[in-house]
């Protein structure tokens, strides 16, 4: 597909009437084929970029001008930023080049729990207007029909949370858009020799752990898979213990 010029891209953001996104001059343009990667920077993210680059996809993320980008040193990635709580901002992003496929690994950090419900009503309706193929959404378990298998006990605390994704999964699943959610109980970070047995099961009973290494894996090979159409997942790795860590 035709790279496109900063030039052309940042000429995209303008048509929509937004002047916080810009495309990082420092980077090379987002392009025609790209993935556009929403919480790119962040620790599961980042390991999201790096597998879909494993894997051929080119990689676009959208993040925070004040973002750190040191987890994606030296990857080849396009970068669009702007504010994912502000809709011309995500319109401009997915203007930008013509993605075949989104991903949001999403966390809010300082932001209310309505940030997962706003971020993703956001992304799902310009992907919807933008023709993207696909939009991957991380979730939690507890969202949706799997809040019978959250703990009890932790219920109360989380519900808000857990509420605002579970209407982020409302809001993708009636864009139109074809979706592939998948929800995780428990992130680890990898650590010296484990062995990714990271899998996806349509179980929505299943309560585990898994590392963002799997997590990433997982992610890239859901794109453009018919398997993976239009699906809830649960993604559990038998051997990471759920426990403390």
């Amino acid at each position: 597909m035709p790279r496109l010029t900063r030039r052309v891209a940042l000429c995209a953001a303008l048509v929509f009437g937004l002047q916080h996104v810009s495309v990082n001059a420092w980077a090379r343009a987002p392009m025609d084929g790209d993935v556009l990667v929403f919480g790119g920077t962040g620790k599961l993210g980042a390991e999201v970029a790096k597998a879909l680059i494993a894997g051929g996809h080119g990689v676009t993320v959208f993040a925070r001008p004040t973002s750190d980008h040191a987890r994606l040193d030296g990857l080849d990635i396009a970068y669009v930023e702007g504010d994912v709580l502000n809709e011309s901002d995500v319109n401009a992003a997915f203007a930008a080049a013509k993605f075949k496929a989104a991903v949001d690994a999403l966390a809010r950090g300082r932001s209310g729990p309505e940030f997962y419900d706003i971020s993703e009503k956001n992304i799902s309706t310009a992907a919807a207007a933008t023709g993207v193929s696909q939009v991957i959404l991380h979730s939690s378990v507890g969202a949706g029909d799997s809040q019978a298998v959250y703990p009890k006990e932790r219920w109360e605390a989380m519900k808000p949370t857990l509420m605002a994704k579970d209407a982020g999964e409302k809001h993708l699943m009636a864009s139109g858009v074809t979706y592939t959610i998948i929800r995780n109980a428990v992130l680890r970070n990898s650590k010296p020799g484990d062995v990714d047995g990271a899998k996806l099961t349509e179980d929505q009973s299943a309560f585990g752990a898994v590392t963002r290494v799997g997590l990433g894996r997982l992610t890239a090979e859901c794109i453009g898979n018919p398997d993976c159409a239009n699906k809830i997942f649960h993604a559990v790795d038998p051997g990471v213990h759920a426990g403390g860590e």
